[in-house]
């Protein structure tokens, strides 16, 4: 889609976002409202009714309530599900507050309240706990896109409106070159990137196709950095890819601080998050002091809440007074060791919309670094760049791309990120050209299709097999006639119900080749990949037995599951096989790519050539394993 200029880009960028909230919104709405509580409560959307347990403070003074459900389904709500607590008042109207679960068990649930705490009533009523959408992310990221069309507007100049019309292709780089660099832990395409980035005025674009060391480049690009004085922020679009970047980068030294809600920071890296931090300052002690007094000030008051003389009514209100003083103190504290505990980091780390927290308004960065920058929607990816004074977009366009779920968004371009607009663009690209995790063989047909050949297998890997076990398998169920089938609508993590596809003969197929592979390669880490949730699901129910035994080395998901990880065995089942040759879902080829390269040493793909040779990407695997004695049928097995 051609843009006569940034701004006329990023307004129909904008005019996307407004569908894709729209249909989220929604979708949400008719799950919500649509449905009565029994129909809900059967999806796993709802408890109700719900009664609250006890109510408390949380590390940094977040308040917390712990409720009990009578009904709904156990393990209905997960740690970090934004979820609403609803009510009626005295006079018959709703009441709602919004929360993050922070813990959960059974029909047991403790959530931490994004606002103030609930009324002392609130323990006699009951209550609804809904899931809800969370349209904080839509607010964060309309709100940055209106600040990138309107930077240098005003005439004044803008490093936002600069950065702006360089990234996106409407300005020209300042010419300079790269810093000498050199690394005994990185190779020479990784040594350049961080040359390029160290001295690129505006942006350098990090392309870092499955296994090139990407985290690690980006390690010692932020470790320069810092050494040279500045202060930078890290991001990503999810809490695990951030946790990821706060793990590598504190074991190198560097002294990083974790932005977040605690209830979504992996427990691996908590120690290094804000609320953490704050909470081991000796200072924090006083605001420990103050939230102790100010409870004990709320319980005096309540002790007068069945009493109505004015000394009582006098005592009372004095005492809320108190404790509202209080608290406002402790907050008044605890934000100054906050604003201490930033200021003294070196790296910052965040999600996108992590990177609207107001302890970072008005901070700028040196450099801002966007890791997985192809699975960010480009709204969000605005978000932190707004703080920065250079860019940094690392990751890989042809694997996952942003998730958009509105059909008129993506057509609006919505499903295309930054980062693909930046290689795409020629934005200071630098490929990082060699893989230390494959076979040659298994690298061959993604290089070949996704990369045009420029990727190079490291010597520690090119040849690693698993004994006399070939790196490369293709298992062809044509002519079986194990068609594929609908299986019974389900809820997917939405609550919308939608039916899936499974293939129950290709799965019992794929359950023998790997418990084959389990005996030949009994210590080897095994993935199972299906792209259909319904084949995923049957497999684990066919696996179980096999996953409870394997002690951690056999994993089966969807691709999705899958990203970021990898295995010595994968096998992948298309799952589809149908008279139309009908692929669906397996025309998203970026997935492919990334189901393909999770293997290490050996890569299973199980599919039905008659279905799959209708499509060129799947015609062309299977030629491709034709031609490299990787080609078996299944009636080898009847």
């Amino acid at each position: 889609m051609a843009h006569r200029d940034s701004i006329s880009e990023l307004s129909a960028l904008t005019e996307a976002l407004v569908l894709e909230h729209r249909a989220e919104e929604e979708r949400y709405r008719a799950i919500l409202e649509g449905q009565p509580v029994s129909r809900r409560k059967a999806e796993g959307l709802s408890w109700s009714p719900v009664r609250i347990v006890a109510t408390r403070f949380t590390m940094g003074g977040r308040p917390t309530v712990e409720v009990e459900a009578d009904a709904g389904q156990p393990g209905a709500f997960r740690p970090g599900s934004a979820v609403q607590l609803s009510s009626a008042d005295s006079k018959g109207e709703s009441v709602d507050h919004r929360g993050i679960v922070r813990s959960a068990r059974g029909l047991l649930a403790e959530v931490v309240l994004d606002g103030a705490e609930l009324p002392a009533q609130a323990q006699h009523r009951m209550w609804t706990l809904d899931a809800r959408f969370d349209e904080r992310s839509f607010q964060e990221m309309a709100r940055a896109l209106s600040d990138v069309l309107n930077a240098g507007r005003d005439g004044k100049p803008s490093r936002l409106a600069a950065l702006r019309e360089v990234i996106l292709g409407y300005a020209r780089p300042e010419p300079v070159g790269p810093e000498a660099f050199v690394h005994p832990d990185l190779n020479p395409s990784q040594c350049a990137a961080v040359g390029h980035a160290l001295t690129a005025q505006e942006v350098t674009t990090v392309h870092g196709p499955p296994g090139t060391g990407k985290t690690t480049t980006l390690v010692q690009l932020v470790k320069s950095l810092v050494r040279r004085g500045e202060k930078v922020m890290c991001s990503a679009p999810s809490n695990a890819a951030v946790d990821l970047l706060v793990e590598r980068m504190g074991n190198a030294g560097l002294k990083v601080v974790r932005i977040g809600h605690p209830m979504r920071i992996d427990p691996s890296v908590v120690d290094r998050s804000l609320d953490r931090l704050v909470e081991a300052d000796p200072d924090h002690k006083q605001v420990k002091t103050y939230r102790r007094q100010a409870e004990e000030a709320a319980r005096e008051a309540e002790m007068q809440f069945r009493s109505f003389g004015p000394e009582q009514r006098a005592a009372r209100r004095e005492a809320f007074a108190e404790a509202r003083a209080l608290r406002k103190e402790a907050d008044r504290l605890e934000a100054f060791l906050a604003d201490r505990v930033v200021e003294a980091a070196e790296v910052v780390c965040c999600t996108l919309v992590g990177a609207a927290d107001r302890l970072l308004t008005g901070r700028r960065f040196g450099t801002v670094v966007i890791d997985e920058a192809g699975q960010a929607l480009e709204p969000a990816a605005w978000i932190p760049l707004r703080a920065a004074e250079r860019v940094v977009l690392a990751g890989d366009a042809s694997q996952l791309p942003p998730t958009v779920k509105a059909p008129e968004a993506i057509k609006a371009g919505l499903g295309i990120s930054l980062l693909e607009k930046a290689i795409d663009r020629e934005r200071n690209v630098h490929l990082l050209d060699t893989q230390y995790r494959m076979h040659a063989d298994i690298m061959a047909f993604p290089n070949a299709r996704f990369y045009e050949g420029r990727l190079l297998a490291h010597e520690s890997v090119a040849d690693r097999t698993l004994g006399s076990l070939p790196p490369l398998s293709f298992i062809d169920t044509a002519g079986r006639g194990w068609d594929e089938e609908r299986a019974t609508p389900e809820a997917d993590t939405t609550g919308r119900s939608h039916a899936s596809i499974r293939n129950p003969e290709e799965a019992a197929f794929i359950v023998d080749r790997v418990r084959e592979l389990r005996e030949a390669q009994p210590d080897a880490t095994m993935g199972v990949i299906a792209p259909y949730r319904a084949q995923v699901t049957l497999l684990e129910e066919l696996l179980h037995s096999d996953k409870a035994s394997a002690e951690g080395r056999l994993s089966i998901q969807t691709v999705d599951g899958f990203q970021g990880q990898e295995r010595d065995i994968m096998v992948i089942g298309l799952t589809r096989s149908n008279a139309d040759g009908t692929v669906g879902f397996l025309s998203e080829y970026r997935r492919m790519n990334v189901a393909m390269t999770r293997a290490r040493m050996h890569l299973l793909v199980v599919g039905d050539s008659a279905t799959l040779g209708s499509d060129d990407f799947y015609a062309a695997f299977t030629a491709h394993c034709e031609g490299a004695g990787a080609y078996r049928s299944c009636w080898e097995w009847a």
